[in-house]
């Protein structure tokens, strides 16, 4: 494969984080697609796209922790967890989870307890209605204070 050139790969990483939001992690795993091994390039990139505000980790941890909880209903955990796979600094982190929607939270908990109850078979005792309710917000990754009113 021909090698890239540092205007070249640039360029491409340009176009790359200005379709959606990138951390950090998504643009090295990138420049490492290109084919490109050298770590002062890779940090001259990454340098660039900073100040030319391609590449923000703090507006990346906001896009994601809003995504996250409007579109796909996530709780706190998981969203903490798929933060923390991408390698972001945990104050950002902390910054972006103490920055989401409280009140659309509430609402996904309580139409996810509605939607897991539908499911559940009339027969089954409450207690086990109960556990299997529970089990289920904990895998979409909800604390179990936030269950707390619900039972």
């Amino acid at each position: 494969m021909e090698s890239l050139g540092f205007d070249e790969i640039k360029l491409r990483l340009e176009r790359f984080c200005a379709y959606q939001e990138r951390c950090t992690k998504d643009v090295l795993n990138k420049i490492q697609s290109l084919g490109t091994s050298d770590k002062s390039m890779e940090n001259s990139l990454l340098d660039v796209l900073k100040k030319n505000n391609f590449l923000n980790d703090k507006r990346f941890v906001s896009s994601y922790v809003e995504g996250r909880v409007n579109i796909k209903k996530w709780g706190v955990n998981k969203i903490r967890s798929g933060l923390f796979q991408r390698h972001i600094p945990q104050q950002l982190i902390e910054e972006g989870l103490r920055d989401l929607n409280r009140e659309v939270y509430k609402k996904n908990l309580i139409s996810l307890v509605a939607k897991k109850n539908a499911t559940l078979p009339e027969k089954e005792t409450a207690f086990i209605k109960k556990t299997k309710v529970l089990r289920y917000l904990a895998s979409k990754g909800y604390t179990a204070e936030d269950c707390e009113g619900f039972f």
